[in-house]
């Protein structure tokens, strides 16, 4: 087992209990508060090797249960958002102050219809996610959950590989050719999370950012573009990859960075969503969406919104609070404890307030 000080009966009884008692999620009886962080700033450098990379998310999991907190504390083995997209070719950069990136690779037509689809097993970085997660399994003898790598969506990779305008401008004129690779980042993404799945006693489920306590399925995705996309472009383009996701692994749980209340319509009609993921305070995002329109696009439909607030925005929280939203708040992390617990049960007691 890893020699970094860990208490794992503690862990495992803190996930037990909150496992039980996100059950009562299911009938609307339970709202979840969250306060998770990934570590003291270092993560993103960190990322480039997976000793380090362990030691800094164990103490992240050891802080978050320092006080009341409905996470379910996971392990994830983070490598950048463009581990798929160097599967394809990107070149793929290691920072030494901050987190990896890819550079793009295609900007026309003859180079799209080149890109060859790559297997798992062809693919650098995707062998070293597996080997983290693998290094993280042996480490901690199976005791602690683990998620599925940071998994951007099909067309999220897509403008990792295609310069985003050029992509955006020319992909109703070529969409066969969109389609193909689309299709085949769709087969990486499954086959590399079934691998890493069965290399796992305990793999968490949706993962990546989301509450996971064991009552859904699937796997979370980035889909950041949806602040960039219409509609009809979501329908055509996105959608059938994220149901396909959905359909081999489970069902989807969909995030965006930004303001995308437009596309709420199209992503609820996806097949096998089981959650949304947004934010209402800059704290998490400088483009914030608006309570009501989060209200306007999930109330009365029972699909679970992941709202990410800073507690400073308790004027909007109330108005989720209030509403028939199926909300899971997730907290702008606090350092102090005690400013974490009494954050938590004040907003469980604003939300018993309005649903007793």
């Amino acid at each position: 087992m890893c020699d970094i000080e860990f208490d794992y009966d503690a862990y495992e009884r803190f996930c037990d209990g909150n496992n039980k008692q996100a059950r009562e999620f299911i009938g609307g009886r339970f709202l979840p508060v969250s306060s998770w962080t990934l570590g003291r700033g270092t993560f993103g450098i960190n990322s480039r090797d997976k000793e380090p990379m362990l030691a800094e998310q164990l103490e992240a999991i050891a802080r978050v249960m320092e006080a009341p907190n409905d996470w379910i504390p996971y392990l994830e083995p983070w490598h950048g958002v463009g581990v798929f997209a160097e599967a394809f070719g990107c070149p793929f950069e290691w920072n030494d102050t901050d987190a990896p990136w890819t550079r793009t690779i295609v900007d026309n037509i003859e180079d799209l219809r080149r890109l060859k689809l790559p297997r798992v097993k062809e693919a650098k970085l995707l062998q070293h996610v597996l080997r983290t997660t693998e290094y993280f399994e042996e480490q901690t003898n199976g005791r602690v959950h683990i998620a599925a790598t940071d998994t951007q969506s099909p067309v999220d990779t897509l403008s990792l590989i295609c310069d985003p305008t050029w992509m955006l401008t020319e992909i109703a004129d070529y969409p066969e050719d969109f389609h193909r690779v689309l299709s085949g980042i769709t087969d990486l993404i499954i086959e590399l999370t079934l691998e890493q799945r069965k290399l796992c006693s305990k793999p968490v489920m949706p993962g990546h950012t989301i509450w996971s306590p064991g009552i859904f399925g699937g796997i979370s995705l980035s889909e950041d573009m949806l602040v960039m996309l219409s509609p009809d472009y979501y329908n055509e383009f996105a959608k059938p990859y994220n149901e396909r996701i959905a359909d081999a692994l489970g069902g989807v749980t969909i995030h965006s960075c930004g303001r995308w209340g437009r596309l709420f319509d199209s992503v609820k009609q996806t097949r096998g969503l089981t959650m949304v993921d947004l934010a209402i305070s800059k704290a998490y995002d400088p483009g914030p969406n608006e309570p009501e329109d989060i209200i306007a696009g999930f109330e009365g439909t029972g699909i679970p919104v992941q709202v990410r607030a800073d507690y400073s925005d308790i004027e909007k929280l109330d108005v989720l609070l209030s509403s028939g939203v199926r909300l899971n708040l997730v907290m702008w992390w606090n350092d102090d404890p005690k400013a974490r617990e009494r954050m938590y049960f004040d907003i469980k007691e604003r939300w018993g307030k309005y649903h007793q």
